[in-house]
């Protein structure tokens, strides 16, 4: 082979793992979408400490390791709209004094209470995939499917069509999420990650927690 040929045939191969590697199966690197995990969400938590450490922390202050772990009897399966690290961070630096100062330095400061209310409102029973939520009518704050989270709050929960090549439509998937009554917004950044006692949806990390 003429090294003419040798160089053509290495750029075509540079560019195939060049768009190889474009997976949409990955957002924001906080967790393999559609992956499924032979484990238990708590379990799988700990694999990945770089997203879900404060979180792990944040679940144990409010008391609700049972319910992450599988052995809460109420709650066997969960769908969990991931709160990460970044999250959690984010409402530590926002939450302020009259003087602009931190409220809670670390997440024990938090009291236990609060993190169990805003966590639960992150949490529905039962296993939800992507597939399994409506599409949101374009345009408008309408469409999804409506859940009730384990604190009450109602979450309508969206797919959300988008285009690929200028064709609308046809591109990757995502969901959003949208509290009803405080009208708070996000989206997922990865979906379906599945577990054995649940599915997981993390969150963007430019979302804040809150307690919906």
């Amino acid at each position: 082979m003429k090294r003419y040929d040798v160089l053509i045939l290495g750029l075509l191969c540079c560019s195939f793992s060049l768009l190889s590697s474009c997976d949409d199966d990955y957002f924001h690197d906080s967790g393999l979408a559609d992956g499924k995990h032979d484990c238990t969400m708590w379990e799988y938590f700990q694999t990945d400490g770089e997203n879900w450490d404060s979180t792990m922390i944040l679940i144990e202050h409010a008391g609700l390791k049972e319910v992450f772990d599988g052995t809460n009897p109420d709650y066997k399966e969960i769908t969990f709209f991931g709160v990460t690290n970044l999250s959690i961070e984010q409402f530590l630096d926002k939450t302020v004094n009259d003087d602009w100062e931190p409220v809670y330095d670390r997440v024990k400061d938090i009291p236990a209470e609060l993190c169990r209310d805003m966590l639960l409102s992150h949490v529905v029973k039962g296993k939800k995939r992507r597939e399994d939520f409506d599409y949101e009518v374009r345009g408008t704050l309408t469409g999804g499917t409506v859940l009730t989270s384990l604190s009450g709050v109602e979450l309508r929960v969206y797919r959300i069509k988008s285009s690929y090549n200028d064709v609308p439509d046809i591109g990757a998937e995502s969901i959003g999420v949208h509290a009803l009554e405080s009208g708070q917004m996000t989206t997922v950044a990865s979906s379906n990650i599945e577990v054995t006692n649940g599915v997981v949806h993390s969150l963007s990390y430019t979302y804040q927690f809150t307690q919906l």
